[in-house]
């Protein structure tokens, strides 16, 4: 019976197919409306249009990156524990969606809080950052750890000993100041 079953919807397969692959056009009426189909343009100078003067695109590191950085400086202030240390992507090329991951821990080596900074713009090639990450204070932490990642993989950070003033100062992910630059003569 089951290969009774199992022919019967062979047999129909194959004549549904050959009947659907052998039916040919169907035939166009003198005056009939004849419709062209066309794929849907897109239009890139407006869209570019809208993006701002001050704003340009940029191609980003894909695969590991490299930044350098100073020494985070911890201090306890009111409810929070605030770190701020500065940044220099060494990579060959801007880092999108970076971010900086903040781990607190207690002496047995328990989690008890972190804070996560995410940059909303891509960090350019030598850019020099300051970041600043609010984390609630826990009386139990005794140290920390941090973890940078961006958009296209992992980061390998190294400890610099000394680094330039910072080009541009973001906090809690949003550009509050930019160093300005000077105009050639």
């Amino acid at each position: 019976m089951r290969r009774l079953n199992v022919a019967a919807l062979v047999g129909f397969s194959i004549v549904g197919v050959a009947s659907v692959g052998c039916g040919g056009g169907a035939e166009v009426e003198d005056g009939a409306p004849v419709v062209e189909m066309s794929a849907p343009t897109v239009q890139l100078r407006p869209l570019l249009d809208q993006v701002g003067e001050d704003s340009r695109l940029v191609a980003v590191l894909r695969g590991p990156g490299q930044i350098g950085y100073l020494p985070p400086r911890s201090t306890r202030q009111s409810g929070t524990i605030v770190t701020t240390f500065r940044i220099q992507n060494v990579s060959t090329a801007p880092l999108a969606g970076f971010k900086v991951n903040e781990f607190w821990y207690d002496d047995n080596g328990d989690t008890l809080t972190g804070g996560t900074f995410r940059m909303k713009r891509p960090l350019l090639k030598n850019e020099i950052i300051e970041v600043t990450l609010n984390v609630p204070r826990n009386a139990r932490a005794t140290r920390s750890n941090y973890e940078f990642s961006h958009q296209g993989g992992v980061i390998e950070a190294t400890e610099f000993e000394e680094m330039d003033e910072a080009t541009a100062i973001v906090k809690d992910g949003v550009l509050i100041e930019v160093e300005a630059e000077s105009e050639a003569q």
